[in-house]
């Protein structure tokens, strides 16, 4: 028979040796300090530095991504830039205006010129229109360059109106008018090359012969005709009338500079974006096009002063004073694609995440190269989407490039998780994910609240899933 004291004595050295756990001890207790760091969590630890590192190159890669987007959203603007130089660039309409230049003799202030000799100067009077009322309408077409399609726009402008023109041209008795010489009437465009056809000049009831260019260093690009001489002591109304046909790209807008202002603006493009410093009064946007007005007046516009300040050079341009429209295109693929790649590692995360808490919970074990794997899947489909994108439409290109992911990573999961039923699982986790980057894509307006509900909803999911994990015996052979 063995000895009760050699049994206590072999009892006692094996649970010096194999001390209990804590699912062996009713009472569960908190392990002491350093007690759990065995080989198994050591490498553990090893493989959580690792996937840090597979993240960190993962970034990497996204950012290259990223720049490559950048360039072929950079190339693009070159192309339409290009296509600008061949046809017109954006186009401001400025005017009309009715200009007098003054060749003034008053007497110099501080200098002797002798009792005949007068200091000479030259200015000019600008006047500007009672009413204005301009009727436009907007022909929108897409040229092809490459697998690049720029909106370019032909556009007919109707504009009528009254210029009131005071005794004097509006200057006080003392000064002279005698030098004064006859009156331009003076129209301003963005782009002069967009006059492809001749305007016609309407003025106090006549045809009235035009010039190009306007003879202001302020207003360049645009068309002048002769007014007759306006520097009489009596009150004028005269009318005008102007037909002007202007091919543009990118932008058309026109500054207000009547006392009362009106413009109404049509055209077929769907997608209006309006600009400027006054947005319509009215507008109705349909598949078929829109239909804008406006209606301004001098004490809203600012615009004398403005042109004031641009003629004495302490102002660049107009720019605030006008209004109008930019032709966008209505899903800019690039904008889209660099939204999307800035979800990327997010995604990336989120995935290796997933894969952990499989280990974790269904103790399978998963090598860093299966999950880097499946990390450069996940990086794949930003590069399907941009170059997907570029040909098709962004829906369209996002379903595709999606689905293919999926489908990869359905069949590649399964197998790394011995499981159809897993890899079907983790497809539709992943299907989700990509479905409500969509909708963060989509939803510019809402995508931090959405983005900040889809977090929270994970992290709430992974707190209940590992409740209750005992994270001090994770690794151990046999722990779930």
């Amino acid at each position: 028979m063995v000895k009760p004291g050699v049994v206590a004595k072999h009892a006692l050295r094996s649970r010096l040796q194999n001390p209990v756990h804590e699912a062996d001890n009713p009472e569960r207790t908190l392990p002491r300090q350093g007690a759990s760091w065995g080989p198994m969590r050591i490498n553990l630890i090893f493989k959580m530095i690792i996937l840090s590192g597979l993240g960190l190159m993962f970034g990497i890669a996204l950012l290259s991504i990223f720049g490559i987007v950048s360039a072929r959203e950079h190339y693009r603007d070159q192309v339409v830039a290009e296509v600008a130089r061949s046809t017109s660039g954006s186009q401001t309409i400025t005017g009309p205006l009715l200009v007098v230049a003054l060749d003034e003799s008053p007497p110099a202030e501080g200098a002797n010129f002798g009792p005949n000799l007068k200091a000479r100067s030259r200015n000019e009077v600008v006047l500007l229109p009672e009413t204005l009322l301009v009727r436009t309408s907007v022909r929108v077409e897409e040229r092809y360059r490459g697998i690049y399609k720029v909106p370019v726009y032909r556009s007919t402008h109707r504009i009528t109106g009254v210029f009131h023109v005071p005794p004097r041209l509006g200057l006080p008795p003392s000064r002279d008018l005698s030098g004064a010489e006859p009156a331009l009437l003076v129209f301003g465009v963005g782009d002069a090359r967009g006059m492809r056809r001749p305007p016609e000049v309407r003025w106090n009831g006549a045809f009235a012969s035009l010039n190009p260019g306007t003879g202001l260093s302020w207003l360049s690009n645009g068309f002048s005709a002769p007014a007759g001489p306006l520097a009489s002591e009596r009150e004028l109304r005269l009318p005008f009338e102007i037909d002007v046909e202007l091919v543009g790209t990118d932008r058309l807008a026109l500054v207000p500079v009547g006392a009362s202002s009106q413009a109404v603006m049509e055209s077929n493009w769907p997608h209006p974006g309006f600009t400027g410093g006054f947005l319509p009064d009215e507008r109705t946007v349909g598949p078929k096009g829109f239909r804008a007005s406006w209606l301004l007046s001098r004490y809203a516009t600012g615009v004398d002063d403005a042109i004031r300040q641009l003629r004495q050079g302490t102002r660049a341009s107009l720019e605030g004073c006008d209004f109008g429209v930019r032709f966008v295109t209505p899903v800019d693929v690039y904008q889209q694609s660099e939204r999307a790649v800035k979800y990327g590692m997010l995604f990336v995360a989120l995935t290796f995440l997933v894969f952990f808490l499989f280990e974790v919970l269904k103790r399978l074990a998963i090598h860093p190269i299966q999950y880097g794997l499946a990390g450069a899947a996940l990086a794949v489909f930003f590069l399907l989407l941009v170059s997907l994108s570029e040909h098709l439409p962004f829906l369209n290109a996002y379903v595709i490039a999606s689905g293919a992911c999926v489908g990869l990573l359905a069949f590649y999961v399964g197998h790394v998780l011995g499981s159809v039923v897993r890899g079907s699982l983790f497809a539709a986790l992943l299907a989700g994910l990509y479905a409500v980057l969509y909708l963060l894509l989509q939803s510019e307006d809402y995508a931090l609240l959405l983005g900040s509900l889809f977090l929270f909803a994970v992290l709430a999911a992974v707190m209940v899933m590992t409740r209750r994990v005992d994270w001090y015996r994770v690794g151990e052979a046999g722990t779930p």
